[in-house]
């Protein structure tokens, strides 16, 4: 392989570069950061660890309650308008987390944001941009529209209307009946007819580059259908996916309550952690596939530098982070740099477009893929004898003087016993 000297690992999002591909999601600052001063300290920290961008997150109309102002958290939870909880479930040894909380969560509002702004700018590389998140509790385009024109003038470099955020739906258990001012965020994401009116309503109201967060909730295939009718619109990239909703196990040793701190209730709520990226994969993958014009933005589960690369693979332009943050620290954002710039070197990449979507021409249909009808085989200097391989109910395998025997007529190549093995002991070659 040819010996790289210099590695550039910058990218462009929407024709804006970044200087590295990874930096940190969106997230409401729920905790101490208010005002928008203290808030530019824990992005100064962003910007120190690599981000190759900065979010200010959730920019919403208005001005912050009095409470608010004063993080006044008694008052703010006697009226229910502060209310977050996290919870973390094992899965497989994996932490997947889960999140809840109200409408009236504390959002970052327009001061707030013109504050943090002003605080974070004289820290931010040229090749650093600031995307800033638009959100209007309202599905009225002409105010989102106005309001992405305020946001805009802050100095911003790019626009993205959240329109993945569960918050909306989250207040209420039976979505069949939502009231007017709940149908923003993910529920608009799902809802083509309320979300190409505000699309197309902020893309005239701007010059800045455009995009949406894909709402996991519009399912698939409609989502290739939104995206489809967002190109024509102007919209220029799309954030490949959201944290989805669903409810967390009740706990079984005390009579099926909820299993978030502090809290008796089982509420809906969105998830993440690790298993949320095969989600993210399908739409960076699909949408790039099928709008190379456009660019994607993966988020969600990305939690290691190889996650990174996988999403780059399947096309993305650029990452983002927010569970590996929370799980490995702000310095997640260096030790991506870091391994990424001995990885490209390793595979002969002098920049990120050299691999950027080569994973797509892997990508097909089954239908289109040609199954060898193969043989399973055990590798018996790796096997362990432990028999789990038997215990199921493949009628291939079965143990003699205790190693795993496969019988050839038998074996379909359905590879389970691969799945199953502890040690991966088994191989699928060729029949004689």
């Amino acid at each position: 392989m040819e010996k790289i000297s210099e590695i550039d690992l910058s990218t462009t999002l929407a024709g804006v570069k970044m200087r590295s591909p990874l930096g940190v999601s969106p997230h409401n600052l729920d905790k101490p950061w208010f005002p928008g001063k203290k808030a530019a300290e824990l992005f100064k920290k962003y910007i120190d660890a690599g981000a190759g961008f900065i979010y200010i997150p959730a920019i919403v109309p208005g001005k912050p309650s009095q409470a608010e102002k004063n993080l006044d958290f008694a008052t703010l939870f006697g009226s229910q308008q502060y209310v977050g909880r996290w919870l973390k479930i094992k899965v497989d040894g994996k932490s997947v987390l889960g999140h809840i909380y109200t409408a009236k969560n504390l959002f970052n509002f327009l001061p707030w944001a013109e504050e943090l702004m002003q605080n974070i700018k004289p820290h931010l590389p040229p090749d650093v941009p600031v995307v800033a998140q638009v959100l209007v509790h309202d599905p009225d385009p002409e105010k989102w529209a106005r309001h992405t024109e305020k946001v805009a003038s802050l100095g911003a470099d790019l626009i993205e209307l959240n329109t993945g955020c569960p918050v909306g739906a989250m207040g209420h258990i039976d979505a069949r009946n939502l009231p007017p001012e709940a149908k923003w965020g993910m529920l608009m994401g799902a809802a083509p007819e309320i979300l190409l009116p505000v699309l197309k309503a902020v893309v005239e109201a701007t010059n800045l580059p455009v995009g949406f967060k894909l709402s996991p909730e519009v399912g698939y295939p409609k989502m290739l259908h939104l995206v489809e009718e967002s190109v024509k619109i102007g919209i220029r990239y799309i954030v490949t996916t959201h944290k989805y909703f669903a409810v967390a196990p009740p706990d079984i040793w005390h009579h099926g309550v909820g299993k978030f701190p502090a809290l008796e209730a089982n509420c809906l709520a969105d998830f993440g952690g690790s298993a949320l990226r095969f989600s993210m994969y399908k739409a960076t993958a699909l949408v790039s596939k099928h709008f190379p014009q456009i660019d994607t933005f993966a988020g969600g589960g990305i939690v290691s530098p190889e996650h990174v690369v996988e999403a780059i693979m399947l096309g993305a332009s650029a990452c983002q982070t927010l569970t590996g943050i929370v799980s490995g620290g702000i310095k997640l954002l260096t030790r991506t740099n870091e391994w990424l710039d001995k990885y490209m070197r390793k595979c002969s990449y002098a920049k990120i477009e050299d691999f950027k979507g080569i994973g797509l021409q892997h990508l097909r249909a089954s239908t289109e893929a040609q199954f060898y009808y193969y043989v399973a085989q055990p590798d018996l200097g790796l096997c362990t004898g432990c028999g789990k391989c038997a215990e199921s109910y493949c009628p291939a395998i079965s143990m003699q003087k205790g190693k795993p025997v496969v019988e050839a007529r038998y074996c379909s190549c359905c590879a389970m016993c691969n799945f199953i093995c502890p040690v991966d002991a088994f191989n699928y070659v060729p029949r004689s």
